[in-house]
């Protein structure tokens, strides 16, 4: 008789009710979480003054995986060097993307702009590793290097890599002398010496480049310069000082003045035989 009474219009009518009731609290619910108003990414909005609907960052707010700002890591640039950039953001409201000219270094922020080694010079990017290097670390960067840099660069860091042999722009070399009898003569940017960097040299500052600081190199990588990409997007921060550090094994290979003397001699004397024995052999290293 229960299952029969059911079926009844009184049964059909109590089932009804019983949904509306549950379905009222996922309505309501539904308008007020997937019915709000929201702007797609780059459209216009009337609401802010600039017409954009997506907002800048503000000033040390990160997202997530992201690095502070002034963590070295992610930028190279020592504490000073952002306390100067937030003061510049903050009072003049200038654009850090406008070139800045060379009488006016003073005013400029995150450029090559003071020549580190004098004393009394601000410290634009800091000149030791964020993180203590290991052989796995230079395994590494050599890894990447030879993935990322040597196509360019050349294996020795010579700037004679596949992509200079057909007719690209000529890397600076790392080097301030050919690595060996193998290398080619080239034609170096004019008013720059073999291995001196360019970005400094537009600051009217001579610097070999392994005398650089280790954040410039990292800048470059970040952000390209000339011929060079950006490599931001391939190569995470990590890697890129691993990179770094690779880059430094190579210049120490050719240039091992500030190791103790003994080690000096005999890292010196492996260059010169590994140069040697190329030239015998007829080919590259």
């Amino acid at each position: 008789m229960s299952a029969q009474r059911d079926r009844g219009p009184i049964g059909r009518m109590r089932l009804l009710t019983l949904a509306l009731l549950c379905a009222a609290p996922a309505a309501g619910c539904r308008q007020q979480m997937s019915d709000q108003p929201y702007h797609r990414p780059q459209e216009g909005s009337d609401f802010f003054a600039d017409g954009r609907a997506s907002r800048p960052l503000e000033n040390g707010v990160v997202h997530r995986a992201q690095y502070l700002d002034t963590d070295p890591l992610a930028t190279g640039l020592t504490p000073d060097e952002w306390t100067r950039v937030y003061a510049r953001q903050a009072n003049n409201k200038v654009d850090l993307a406008t070139p800045t000219p060379i009488e006016n270094r003073e005013a400029a922020v995150t450029l090559p702009r003071y020549d580190q080694r004098a004393a009394g010079n601000p410290k634009v990017y800091v000149e030791g590793f964020p993180f203590a290097i290991t052989g796995e670390d230079l395994d590494r960067g050599q890894e990447r290097y030879t993935i990322y840099c040597a196509v360019c660069h050349g294996a020795l860091g010579n700037g004679q890599g596949k992509i200079w042999e057909r007719g690209y722009l000529k890397p600076t070399s790392f080097h301030t002398a050919p690595v060996g009898a193998h290398e080619l003569p080239t034609q170096e940017v004019p008013a720059t010496p073999l291995g001196y960097s360019r970005g400094y040299s537009l600051w009217d500052i001579k610097i070999p480049l392994r005398e650089a600081p280790v954040g410039y190199y990292f800048e470059v990588i970040t952000k390209g310069y000339g011929g060079m990409p950006s490599y931001s997007a391939q190569i995470a921060p990590a890697d890129r000082w691993r990179i770094i550090a690779y880059v430094r094994a190579l210049q120490y290979s050719q240039h091992a003045t500030d190791l103790p003397p003994a080690l000096a001699d005999k890292v010196n004397a492996a260059g010169t035989g590994a140069a040697t024995d190329t030239k015998k052999a007829g080919g590259h290293p």
